[in-house]
C-alpha cells in the first residue's frame, strides 16, 4: 500500500506540474501570436485572407497560431488554388461584435473585396461573455455582414460548453444564423454544429478557455465546408 500511495501522489504531482507549465506557456500566448500574425501580415501572397474576430481567430489555446481557424483556412486556400495565401489577421483577444464593427472593419486593407481575396469572420462567444443585449448584437452584426463583400464566410457562435454562458451563445448562435441568412450573398459557417460535442479535456488549451491545436481542427474544418 505504501508503494501504491507513492505511485498515486507522483501521478498526481506530476499532473499539476504538467498544467502549472501550460499555464505558464498560456501568459505569453497573446502576445506571441500577435506576434506572429503582424509578420505574417507581411508576407506576399496570390490571394488575401483577411480574418474578422476575437482571440479564436488569433489561435489563443494552440501552441502554434496558424492552427487557428484563420491558419487552417489559409491552408487550405493555398491546397486547393495551388497559391500562396497573405493573411491579414484583424481579430483581437476580447473582440466583441461591436468591436469588430467599430474597430476592424476600418483597418481592412485594400483589395479585400476583389476577385482574390476571402473575408472570413467569427465573433460572438465574449458577447455570450458579457451578456450582450441580444438586440444589440443582432443590430451590430447586422450592420457588419451588410458592410462584408459578397462570398464572405460568416460563422455562429461555437458551443461554449459550459453553464450561463453557453445558453447565451446558444441564443446569440441562432441570431447569426438568422442574420447571414437574411444576407444570402454571404456563405454561413457552422462554428456551433462542430464544437457541438468537443471535447474538454482532449481539445482544451493550457488556458482552459480556448480549444487547442486539436480543438482548432473542428473549426477550420467548418470554414473550409463553406468555402
Amino acid at each position: 500500500m505504501p508503494r501504491a500511495r507513492a505511485l498515486f501522489l507522483a501521478g498526481v504531482l506530476g499532473l499539476v506540474a504538467w498544467q502549472a507549465r501550460r499555464l505558464w506557456i498560456a501568459t505569453t500566448m497573446e502576445t506571441d501570436h500577435a506576434a506572429y500574425w503582424r509578420r505574417r501580415r507581411r508576407s506576399p501572397g496570390d490571394v488575401l485572407l483577411v480574418a474578422l474576430g476575437d482571440s479564436l481567430a488569433q489561435g489563443l489555446g494552440a501552441v502554434h497560431p496558424e492552427r487557428s481557424w484563420a491558419g487552417r483556412l489559409a491552408d487550405a486556400i493555398e491546397e486547393r488554388r495551388g497559391v500562396r495565401v497573405r493573411v491579414v489577421n484583424l481579430g483581437v483577444v476580447g473582440a466583441t461584435v461591436a468591436d469588430v464593427l467599430a474597430e476592424q472593419l476600418p483597418a481592412v486593407p485594400d483589395g479585400w473585396t476583389g476577385p482574390d481575396a476571402v473575408v472570413a469572420l467569427a465573433v460572438g462567444t465574449n458577447d455570450a461573455a458579457q451578456d450582450t443585449p441580444v438586440g444589440d448584437f443582432r443590430r451590430d452584426l447586422d450592420a457588419l455582414c451588410a458592410a462584408l463583400p459578397s462570398g464572405a464566410l460568416v460563422a455562429d457562435v461555437p458551443d461554449l460548453q459550459r453553464g450561463v454562458v453557453q445558453r447565451r451563445g446558444r441564443v446569440l448562435s441562432a441570431v447569426a444564423r438568422e442574420v447571414v441568412a437574411a444576407h444570402p450573398d454571404l456563405r454561413p459557417v457552422a462554428l456551433e454544429a462542430a464544437t457541438h460535442d468537443i471535447n474538454r479535456l482532449l481539445d482544451s488549451g493550457p488556458d482552459l478557455a480556448h480549444p487547442n491545436g486539436r480543438g482548432y481542427r473542428r473549426y477550420g474544418r467548418a470554414f473550409v465546408a463553406a468555402l
